[in-house]
């Protein structure tokens, strides 16, 4: 996966969140988020809008491996709110989606790393 395109489906995601935080829980765990959890659903959207808006500013191997960083820490965050039967399903399917966002984000610095200076954008280290 190429920064650009995690990039792309991280700002889909975020705007998804933010602006709909039912739409999906609903149709993945068949019920609705109690008002608290669209709250934190809206800013888990907000922070994955920065991290876009941050990934594109300086699309460096360095910024990537941190953004995986954070994702990674989000979902061992999800991982310990799994022990809560209330809300176990919501975690885990948001500890799965954190994860991939971790994984893709260590993908995309080694691609961009591995692309030679000329390719890369101005930014990258």
């Amino acid at each position: 996966m190429t920064a650009r395109t995690l990039v792309v489906v991280r700002l889909g995601y975020g705007m998804l969140q933010l602006s709909a935080p039912n739409l999906v829980p609903t149709r993945v765990l068949g019920q609705p988020l109690r008002r608290r959890e669209q709250i934190v659903v809206r800013l888990l959207g907000a922070r994955h809008l920065l991290q876009a808006a941050v990934t594109t500013a300086a699309p460096s191997p360095l910024v990537l491996r941190y953004g995986a960083g954070v994702d990674a820490v989000h979902a061992a965050s999800m991982a310990i709110a799994a022990l809560d039967r209330r809300r176990r399903r919501a975690a885990v399917a948001e500890m799965l989606c954190a994860s991939g966002f971790a994984a893709a984000g260590l993908k995309a610095a080694r691609t961009h790393a591995d692309r030679p200076l000329s390719e890369r954008g101005a930014t990258a280290t």
